[in-house]
């Protein structure tokens, strides 16, 4: 029986072909042929990664584009919209855990909130919501309705958890 790849593997080795080939050009079905995935598992796949900071990419018809979101000019503090939501959550009772202007995620802090509902803000605009499962000195770990991530700490502005 073959083993699937989890999300997480998939992340990790598209994140090491990017670095290796700076860039992916091709059909979707040499993608999935690349990494040996089914096609229901691309997009959810791309746009983990895209909602991370980690990729861009663009699908025109049966051809597919993807680069490191280095490649992307990104904001360094929060977009206007983020700020208000942050706001609104903030008076709703969620605690701030981290933002770029606190100087970044703290260990102690994430320690104490494994297994909780967290929200994550992007620097390129985009957030995610799910529980973190764990983390290291780079990474977070979450779990969200797109299934298992990890999620880069240096594309994260903002967190809050909701005690």
């Amino acid at each position: 029986m073959r083993r699937h790849k989890t999300l997480e593997e998939l992340q990790l080795e598209l994140i090491e072909l990017l670095e290796e080939k700076g860039e992916f050009r091709g059909s979707v079905s040499e993608f999935m042929e690349l990494l040996d995935v089914r096609q229901e598992v691309v997009i959810p796949l791309l746009n983990s990664l895209k909602a991370s900071g980690d990729i861009n990419y663009e699908i025109n018809g049966e051809e597919i584009i993807i680069r490191p979101a280095s490649f992307a000019t990104i904001p360094a503090v929060l977009t206007e919209e983020q700020e208000k939501e942050i706001s609104k959550k903030l008076k709703e009772g969620y605690k701030l855990i981290a933002s770029s202007t606190l100087g970044g995620v703290q260990s102690r802090t994430l320690r104490n909130i494994i297994n909780k509902r967290i929200i994550i803000f992007f620097r390129n605009g985009s957030k995610v919501e799910g529980k973190l499962k764990g983390f290291d000195r780079y990474v977070l770990r979450i779990n969200s309705f797109m299934g298992k991530m990890i999620v880069y700490k240096h594309a994260i502005t903002t967190i809050i958890y909701k005690p």
